[in-house]
């Protein structure tokens, strides 16, 4: 599949970091697999995707895109985290008090319409979570990363809101 309709057309930052640093790795675990988080994405992405796939393939594949998408931004979290000398577990941190990943976290309606607001929701829920962790970490290079990433959740709901907007 050609994610570049999916994906912010620019290309993503190498994952560094300035120095190892545990806390932000805790409030990138946040972002990497608590409450509202790329993990939480995939899984709710998956789940959509499945029961979306025989009714309404059109946004089966639109969803799936984004998954992978996600997916990559998964792995680049993934990475930092571990350069900043923590381990990627699937779990969060503050938004989970350190609990490990839960499928709890995932919405699982099933009317269509009800499934692209959610979604919607989520994307601007990881902007503003991610937009509040660019003020809490003075690392460049996450900085850029995480600015890097809110370029793709800003498409996604692009994508979904014109989904949306032509469906209903």
């Amino acid at each position: 599949m050609d994610l570049t309709k999916f994906a912010y057309d620019a290309p993503y930052p190498e994952p560094k970091v300035e120095e190892p640093n545990r806390h932000y790795a805790e409030i990138l675990l946040d972002d990497y697999a608590g409450y509202a988080s790329e993990f939480t994405a995939i899984a709710l992405y998956s789940y959509q995707h499945f029961i979306s796939d025989v009714k309404h393939r059109d946004f089966a594949d639109l969803i799936i895109g984004i998954a992978q998408v996600e997916m990559k931004h998964l792995d680049l979290l993934g990475t930092t985290i571990y350069l900043l000398g923590a381990l990627p577990k699937y779990r969060g941190s503050y938004t989970t008090y350190g609990q490990y990943w839960n499928g709890y976290f995932v919405n699982y309606d099933k009317d269509l319409k009800d499934m692209i607001r959610i979604d919607i929701q989520s994307e601007k829920e990881a902007i503003k979570n991610y937009k509040r962790h660019i003020e809490m970490i003075d690392d460049r290079y996450i900085k850029k990363l995480l600015e890097r990433i809110i370029l793709d959740e800003e498409k996604h709901i692009k994508l979904l809101k014109d989904y949306l907007d032509r469906k209903f």
